[in-house]
């Protein structure tokens, strides 16, 4: 027995050291590597902050003043007046409405604490004198490049807006009973069978007046046809407009007035008829923001309606041709620009001085 105990011995210390080693290796699970840490984010910007686009205001939204001084006649006045306000019924509009010369003269006189915004329809002759004196200042209205550019003043202190054309209106039942034939151009009015037979307005009291007198001062180099011209007059107006109504209703046979003052009585059925001569003398009715305006922005508004093709279509009712030449209406009582020839100014006058001039010539 002594003999076999070291071996038996041996055996159980090396089972027991297996049954250990086993039981040690069962006791927990393999080891396992661990994975590398995730990268850390990149960097990104801020989210950006979303911009809000300022709420637009809406025509019908803005309140304001115009102060206007106009040359309109009636009937442009009320159409262009109404569909500026159809579009911005909250502004107020007050206007005065005087012939060119006093809107001229009150304007100049009020430079420095002006009181109107804007002047509108007045002869471009006038305009050239505001804009000597500094009494308007340039705008750039919105669709001005749709007018045509030889109406436009090249440094934006006025706009065009339509043509008025000089022409005489005759009265052919007059002329028919004294057996003369219809004066068609300028030098005709001097004839002799035609004295006593012309009425016209004064161009110290008329835009009209003084358009046609500069336009033939201009033409005919001074002094020397409107002396023969004013042997045939018979009356100088106060107003652009009277010569023609006083022709219509056979007062006097010819009178030198604008167009539609001729054109409008025409379609009333009068016997007149409109004659646009060769070497038509013409003005364009001008717009324009006033020096130191008290409400500039709502006169820029009603600059910027004039150019428009809606204040276009509204004039293109009453004027006889526009400066805009996409608006287009066809009416057989107006003259085409295609078929006229217009006399282009070549000096520009000292309206004041030209009608003290005159007057100290031909008053009456």
């Amino acid at each position: 027995m002594k003999g076999k105990t070291p071996l038996h011995l041996a055996s159980r210390l090396l089972i027991v050291a297996v049954l250990v080693t086993a039981v040690l290796a069962g006791c927990g699970p393999a080891a396992t590597p661990v994975p590398p840490a995730p990268p850390a984010p990149a960097a990104t910007e801020a989210p950006a902050v979303p911009t809000i686009a300022p709420t637009e205001v809406r025509p019908e939204d803005i309140k304001g003043t115009l102060v206007l001084y106009t040359a309109a006649n009636e009937l442009m006045e009320a159409s262009v007046l109404e569909g500026f306000q159809l579009i911005y019924p909250g502004i107020t509009i007050q206007r005065v409405n005087m012939s060119s010369g006093p809107i001229t003269s009150r304007i100049i006189a009020e430079m420095g604490n002006p009181q109107a915004d804007v002047v509108w329809a007045l002869f471009e002759s006038y305009m050239k004198t505001l804009k000597a004196e500094g009494a308007i200042e340039p705008y750039q209205p919105a669709d001005v490049e749709a007018i045509n550019p030889q109406f436009v003043d090249p440094d934006y202190f006025y706009v065009g807006h339509d043509l008025t054309l000089m022409g005489f209106g005759v009265n052919t039942q007059v002329l028919e009973e004294k057996g003369l034939e219809v004066p068609k151009t300028w030098e005709d009015l001097i004839k002799p069978e035609y004295k006593g037979m012309i009425n016209i307005a004064s161009p110290a009291q008329s835009g009209t007046g003084m358009t046609i007198m500069t336009g033939l001062y201009d033409k005919y180099g001074g002094w020397d046809y409107i002396d023969k011209l004013d042997q045939n007059i018979f009356q100088y107006n106060s107003s652009g407009g009277v010569a023609g109504r006083q022709a219509a209703r056979g007062e006097i046979a010819i009178g030198l007035t604008y167009d539609t003052a001729i054109l409008s009585l025409k379609n009333e059925g009068f016997p007149i008829v409109a004659v646009f001569p060769p070497d038509d003398i013409y003005t364009v009715e001008t717009g324009a923001l006033l020096t130191g305006a008290p409400h500039p922005d709502m006169a820029k508004l009603f600059l910027d309606y004039l150019c428009s093709k809606a204040a276009m279509m509204r004039l293109a009712k009453i004027a006889a041709v526009l400066t805009r030449p996409d608006v287009v209406v066809i009416e057989a009582w107006k003259p085409k620009l295609a078929d006229l020839t217009l006399y282009k100014m070549k000096n520009v006058y000292d309206l004041g001085k030209f009608a003290d001039d005159w007057l100290a010539r031909y008053s009456k």
